[in-house]
């Protein structure tokens, strides 16, 4: 443990890995979210019709909190020109002859043009663009019928919408962006960093060649010399877990429903766990290279395949499989559980159990790393 101590206050690299690194990714994803829900998206439109239903799509289109018109353009062109100008990120058309077209009921078109490029304020575009179109229609549909004295206005709503919904949000009713995002993304964050430095603070023994002086410090144990290097890596992440769990549920507000010390026994299982997994990638191949290259790609891919940005029930069933292999995993179905929803611990114990899992697997392959560290054999 000593020596581990040692390793750590003479090379600054692993300061800036364990602290600095984590807490600037961490800062940077808090505050670039911190408004939550993208709203005033800047968007043109194009209207060729300039009759009462046009104007009245764009006085509700800009009386909506998604979007903000910005800019008015005279043809197609000259809007598509401006969205790939940047100058708005897309535009509604309004072809001519619309409300002719509508109210003697020959189904005119409505276009609207999204840059997907930036994925969340186009999703955001097209809900607004989406439900303005709609609630155009109904209006439509509803004077003319109105008009012609085929149904009363009570019998007109009834037959446009005979089913009333109401959707509410669960524990998260104004769509915070951040809220979905941080509560995973950011300790995945500290989870590449743990599994890139017990990765290379391991590989570098076998790399140098100082793992016969590593292994002999522990008095030939590979059990003792794992533990005492890893055990102030232990420490020192699980700190700065804490200072990101800060930040996270008191300064930036991300919600914290249930009882604040599962979160916080959570943040060191989520540490011993990745840094068994890296042990784990380390044992299975004993190599500087590979065992870091395995570890670091494994843990980038979470962001994807653990179902953080999207269902992993969606996903092919060997991505499914393969993201319920990385701990990260379990922390982020604990953080829904415990933060975002506040559920009694007993439902989340599946998920304590995995992380403690996955701290044991590696000890039944040391023996692997023990043969490596004995009998080198350095490969470039």
């Amino acid at each position: 443990m000593k020596r581990g101590f040692v390793q750590l206050v003479r090379r600054p690299v692993f300061y800036i890995i364990m602290i600095v690194a984590p807490l600037l990714c961490s800062f940077f994803m808090l505050d670039l979210m911190r408004q939550g829900v993208v709203q005033r998206v800047p968007v043109g439109i194009v209207d060729l019709d300039g009759s009462s239903i046009s104007r009245s799509i764009e006085r509700n289109l800009g009386a909506m909190q998604n979007v903000s018109i910005t800019h008015h353009y005279r043809g197609y062109q000259e809007a598509i020109s401006a969205v790939q100008r940047d100058e708005v990120l897309g535009f509604i058309y309004l072809p001519a002859g619309l409300e002719h077209k509508a109210l003697s009921g020959q189904d005119p078109t409505v276009s609207y043009y999204i840059n997907y490029a930036y994925f969340t304020p186009a999703s955001t575009q097209y809900k607004g663009f989406k439900t303005i179109t709609l609630l155009a229609n109904g209006a439509i549909a509803k004077t003319t019928l109105e008009a012609t004295g085929l149904l009363t206005e009570g019998g007109v709503s009834a037959m446009l919408q005979p089913i009333l919904t109401r959707v509410h949000g669960l524990n998260n009713p104004w769509t915070n962006y951040s809220f979905y995002l941080n509560l995973s993304f950011v300790p995945c964050l500290l989870a590449l960093f743990i599994l890139l430095m017990t990765s290379f603070s391991i590989g570098t023994e076998l790399k140098y060649g100082t793992c016969r002086e590593w292994i002999a410090s522990a008095g030939g144990s590979i059990e003792f010399a794992v533990a005492g290097k890893l055990f102030p890596q232990t420490l020192i992440f699980t700190s700065t877990g804490w200072m990101i769990q800060l930040l996270m549920f008191r300064v930036y507000g991300l919600p914290l429903n249930g009882n604040v010390w599962n979160m916080i026994v959570a943040m060191p299982l989520l540490v011993l766990a990745c840094q068994a997994f890296a042990l784990t990638m380390m044992c299975i191949t004993p190599n500087f290279r590979y065992g870091t290259t395995l570890s670091t790609l494994l843990g980038v891919m979470s962001f994807s395949f653990c179902g953080f940005s999207l269902p992993s029930d969606s996903m092919y069933a060997w991505v499914h499989a393969l993201g319920n292999v990385m701990p990260v995993r379990y922390y982020f179905l604990l953080s829904i559980d415990q933060a975002l929803n506040g559920i009694p611990l007993y439902y989340s114990r599946y998920y304590y159990a995995a992380l403690v899992a996955f701290t044991l697997l590696p000890w039944c392959l040391l023996w692997r790393l023990k043969r490596e560290c004995i009998n080198p054999v350095y490969v470039p």
